[in-house]
């Protein structure tokens, strides 16, 4: 249904339900299916199973992809592999009250109305050229019986829940976590720290006060801390100070401007735990900082707007709505290798038109290509294929 661009669940009757599929998925399940399974039997299914089980899957594919090393030239400093972490809004259900809105965050409008919406908290691992493969997903909601007084559940106790089972599911690994300015204070260091995670977080004027103005008085008096890069026909400006006290901890900033080519100003300000020096300041701000972006552009955009249909509602019932959350997050690493595969987006764009269209001609092999006899099959999967991830 993912694979296939296919937007709602009852489109697998209208478009899956064919003699062709039905005797492809009884060769892959070796039973005799009567059909392709309904929509509503795989919401049934789904509504019985642990999530947790299912985050697993996701988890066990980018660490395989790991433990092969595939991903060791997109590491930091050749340190450490990018984790970011985002709110999301993955089921949106209105003003309708039913018996499914139990553990949903809420919000009253101005005329009194109540509305009721399931977010999660993803964490992906992203690459400077465009992967965000998902690596843990925490669904943010309130407990039972939540007293109206008390605040609900929201993006940093989530958090708190979701790092410890990213750690242990991808023990060994080293991770710079890159975050927004939500995670700019106590909480998200000690987070990061308590998982043995570098950081670099964006860093905004009204975040850390103490920061920030040490910082801007600082960074005048030390003008050797500086730097200027030309990329692409850009110029990246680069000033530092490090070891500015905050708490008990010490904090390094890292400042880039630079102006596009229509003259627009851009200025980013990061805090990090990595020292800092007129080596690493370019690669901390483009490979580092500047990639939190992959999370929402590569990652949720993608879902929503890509053909996934993130925001439908798939499935209404908790359990059901988050295994087909987390069952997203299995098609599109699917998808992601599946461009890779095909030599990339550009490569996909110039022989389909879209990456959308490359769902559609996936489908439509599913739908109507002849299906191989076992043996041709067998050959197929025993012969070793190449995925190459570009690092360029």
């Amino acid at each position: 249904m993912y694979e296939g661009r296919l937007g709602a669940r009852r489109q697998i009757g209208h478009r899956l339900n064919t003699e062709q599929v039905v005797a492809r998925l009884s060769r892959h399940c070796a039973m005799t299916l009567p059909a392709v399974p309904h929509g509503d039997t795989v919401d049934d299914y789904l509504a019985t199973v642990d999530p947790q089980a299912v985050q697993a899957i996701p988890q066990a594919m980018v660490r395989s992809v790991l433990e092969a090393r595939r991903l060791e030239d997109f590491r930091l400093l050749g340190k450490y592999y990018l984790l970011t972490c985002d709110l999301s809004g993955h089921l949106y259900l209105g003003d309708r009250a039913s018996e499914f809105t139990e553990g949903c965050l809420t919000q009253t409008t101005e005329d009194g109305r109540t509305l009721y919406y399931r977010p999660v908290c993803e964490s992906k691992l992203v690459t400077r050229t465009g992967l965000a493969l998902s690596i843990g997903s925490e669904f943010v909601e309130n407990p039972p019986g939540l007293d109206p007084n008390q605040a609900q559940d929201s993006e940093l106790p989530a958090a708190e829940r979701l790092f410890p089972r990213v750690k242990a599911a991808f023990p060994g690994f080293q991770f710079c976590a890159l975050l927004d300015a939500r995670y700019c204070n106590e909480t998200g260091f000690s987070l990061c720290e308590k998982n043995d995670w570098r950081f670099i977080i964006t860093l905004k004027e009204g975040s850390l006060p103490s920061v920030w103005n040490e910082f801007q008085a600082l960074r005048r008096m030390t003008l050797r801390n500086r730097r200027s890069v030309i990329q692409n026909d850009l110029r990246y400006e680069y000033a530092w100070v490090n070891d500015i006290a905050y708490a008990k901890r010490r904090l390094n900033v890292l400042e880039c401007r630079w102006s596009d080519a229509d003259k627009t100003a851009h200025l980013f300000v990061w805090v990090t735990d990595i020292r800092i020096d007129a080596e690493n300041c370019d690669p901390l701000a483009q490979e580092g900082g500047r990639q939190r972006w992959r999370t929402e552009n590569e990652g949720f955009r993608a879902q929503k707007h890509g053909g996934f249909e993130m925001k439908h509602a798939y499935a209404k019932r908790p359990t059901s709505a988050k295994n087909f959350y987390l069952l997203l997050q299995v098609a599109h690493i699917l998808s992601q290798m599946l461009e890779c595969y095909c030599k990339g987006k550009k490569a996909v764009k110039r022989a389909f038109g879209s990456l959308r269209n490359l769902g559609a001609a996936w489908l439509e092999s599913l739908r109507r290509d002849p299906i191989p006899e076992a043996e041709t099959l067998r050959r197929f999967l025993e012969e070793p294929i190449q995925i190459r991830l570009n690092s360029g």
